[in-house]
């Protein structure tokens, strides 16, 4: 983390200055300090429950989707919503999978399988199935904030029903401010409903662990359905929720056997989202425990201590390190604070008269994610640590009891410390502009990310007039060797290092020579492409190239007009495809369909598609020069 250093920097200089002023304003005006925070404390407390969770929910939604439309163009533009919102559209046309094409090549991407005959994405049903519902509404953009506002409900109702209702607007209040919450919250990815049925699991724990017989029945079978579709999204993240919550029921239950029927109900209602998961994948990769990202990688991409997909070793010491890593990156990310959010949470531990067994359940929850994510081999950020997304409301709350537990602090300038402490932290973060530590800063650096990533193709074809057509897009000579090398059956993660190791001329000449009719069998093919490829000799990949242009390339190794074509469209403008595939459409019959089918561009290899497509008529995308640009659609004979 390059930033760290400077963060350690800016903690201590801004954020000592921070607590050296509310020092010295407890100290000389600590009973004026403790009015205003009465006042205050007042304020919010008399408004009445229905009312807070009402406002402080629609208040999520709101700003959910500010963030979405304002940091996202209300698109999902990461290569995991990609994926999902092409397999959502599929769902929309009622298939979980359609028939891969003839020619996977044009069409394929990351994270988008074509298994056994049927193409579909990597992810849990749960996903796409969800980003379909927005695809319906004409609102995707509108699924994630709406799911805030879901979350934010649900933790009042937690926190006020185990720590009291005082804390629970502290903690609802705090959580809707988070710009972890709102950046991760306002996408399209799946850790978004994975925390919002996680804190709806908490909340009917805590009224199952509380309610009379009779309604126990009923919280206990919202409790199973909620992690039930935790697991519908990220089945893993499911299991790292049930173990410390089975536990805390366990005991319960041992305590008080009554409580086992309402148990048995639980499974019973759980079983019914994990039945649609497991139903789905034996509708697309042919087993009802085979996931899709198992298909689509191998048995190096389960979770554990092996050798991962890349090739590296992932062992309990990177391990470590990575949960080290989420943990540092919450520091920053989750607050945007003038202190590391880690920091407020070990002094609200450090101060709290004594852990509840509530306390202990939580504080379990967040072990049980690090230890889950720490031992998956992929190290997952997205404007902080997304992969522990779902335990995120935990550390807001103990944030937020801050003053609580300061409360109990006998010296008087420190307890007044304590209490103002949080709402300086916000203010400061919400009102003053840095680059770093900041909301104002945070949201700006998100709109600017990416921006390519954004863009309306719909709409571009739309303004430009372009309907019953085929679009052929242009991606990095990169995007199409790894297309290539996808279409003939390799796996991505080896696709990859092959394209990172191989001379690009080569590999190109060899997939060329592999178009000619053979009848071997794709396992030989796929053998002669890549010896073919590596007689050239070792290649090493150019320095000063973006991550998506990156080639290898041998001494001495060959550079055919046909080569020098290629490196010669990289400069014509490029675009990655996924974003295309994003707005693909599919017809009733499962084939590609809509008024522009969107293909990859490549070359002379296109007159392929001509029986499928002949009767369109065909352009070839030529991007903008820059965001005020104009995008063209070139016509192709």
């Amino acid at each position: 983390m390059p930033w760290w250093t400077f963060g350690v920097v800016v903690w201590v200089g801004y954020g000592g200055l921070l607590v050296a002023v509310l020092w010295a304003i407890a100290n000389r005006w600590g009973p004026a300090l403790d009015r205003a925070i009465d006042r205050c404390a007042r304020a919010v407390m008399a408004v009445t429950p229905t009312a807070f969770a009402a406002g402080t929910s629609a208040a999520a939604v709101l700003l959910g989707a500010g963030v979405s439309i304002y940091c996202y163009a209300g698109r999902g533009f990461s290569g995991d919503e990609m994926a999902m919102t092409w397999h959502a559209q599929m769902l929309v046309a009622g298939h979980l999978a359609i028939p891969a094409t003839a020619h996977p090549e044009f069409f394929n991407a990351v994270s988008v399988l074509d298994y056994d005959g049927r193409w579909f994405s990597q992810y849990p049903i749960g996903g796409p199935a969800l980003i379909a519902l927005g695809l319906a509404m004409r609102a995707v953009w509108l699924v994630g904030p709406l799911l805030l506002g879901l979350a934010t409900w649900q933790l009042y109702r937690f926190v006020r029903r185990v720590f009291g209702e005082e804390t629970g607007r502290a903690a609802t209040l705090l959580f809707v401010l988070s710009p972890f919450v709102l950046v991760l919250g306002a996408t399209q990815m799946n850790h978004t409903p994975a925390m919002a049925f996680t804190v709806l699991a908490l909340a009917e724990l805590a009224a199952w662990d509380d309610s009379a017989a009779r309604g126990r029945l009923r919280h206990a079978a919202l409790l199973g359905v909620a992690v039930g579709c935790v697991a519908l999204v990220r089945p893993l993240d499911a299991a790292l929720v049930a173990l410390p919550i089975g536990l805390f029921q366990l005991v319960r239950a041992l305590r008080d056997v009554g409580r086992w029927p309402s148990i048995l109900v639980q499974g019973v209602a759980g079983a019914i989202p994990v039945a649609i998961l497991l139903w789905a994948n034996a509708r697309t990769t042919g087993a009802p425990l085979l996931f899709g990202y198992d298909a689509a990688h191998g048995p190096a991409h389960a979770i554990g201590f092996h050798v991962d997909p890349t090739g590296v070793p992932h062992t309990p010491t990177r391990g470590l390190v990575y949960a080290s890593g989420y943990l540092m990156r919450f520091d920053r990310f989750l607050f945007e604070w003038p202190l590391p959010a880690l920091l407020v949470v070990c002094l609200t531990l450090t101060t709290l008269r004594r852990a509840s067994r509530w306390d202990t359940l939580l504080l379990a929850l967040v072990g049980s994610f690090l230890a889950g994510y720490a031992a998956y081999w992929h190290n997952g950020f997205f404007d902080g640590p997304r992969f522990l997304f779902p335990v995120a409301p935990v550390l807001v709350l103990y944030a937020a009891r801050l003053a609580e537990g300061a409360g109990s602090v006998a010296h008087p300038t420190r307890r007044r410390v304590g209490r103002a402490l949080v709402p300086a932290c916000v203010l400061c973060a919400w009102v003053v502009p840095l680059s770093f530590s900041s909301v104002p800063g945070r949201l700006s650096a998100q709109r600017e990310q990416r921006t390519k990533l954004k863009t309306d193709v719909v709409a571009q074809a739309a303004d430009a007039g372009v309907t019953n057509a085929v679009v052929f897009v242009r991606e990095p000579w990169r995007g199409r060797l790894l297309a290539r090398l996808r279409g003939l059956g390799v796996r991505q993660f080896d696709a990859e290092q092959i394209v990172d190791a191989t001379d690009a001329c080569a590999l190109q000449i060899a997939l060329d020579e592999a178009d000619a009719p053979s009848a071997d069998d794709p396992t030989v093919r796929r053998a002669r492409v890549l010896a073919r490829a590596r007689s050239a000799g070792a290649a090493t990949v150019q320095p000063g190239m973006l991550a998506e242009s990156q080639l290898a390339r041998a001494p001495g190794g060959p550079y055919t007009p046909r080569c020098r074509d290629e490196a010669a469209s990289d400069t014509l403008g490029t675009m990655p495809y996924a974003l295309f595939l994003r707005d693909q459409r599919v017809g009733r019959d499962g084939r590609l369909g809509g008024s522009v089918v969107w293909a990859r561009d490549l070359g002379p290899r296109d007159t392929l598609l001509q029986p499928e497509f002949g009767s369109r008529r065909w352009y070839l995308y030529k991007p903008a020069r820059s965001l005020q640009g104009k995008a063209e659609f070139i016509p192709l004979p």
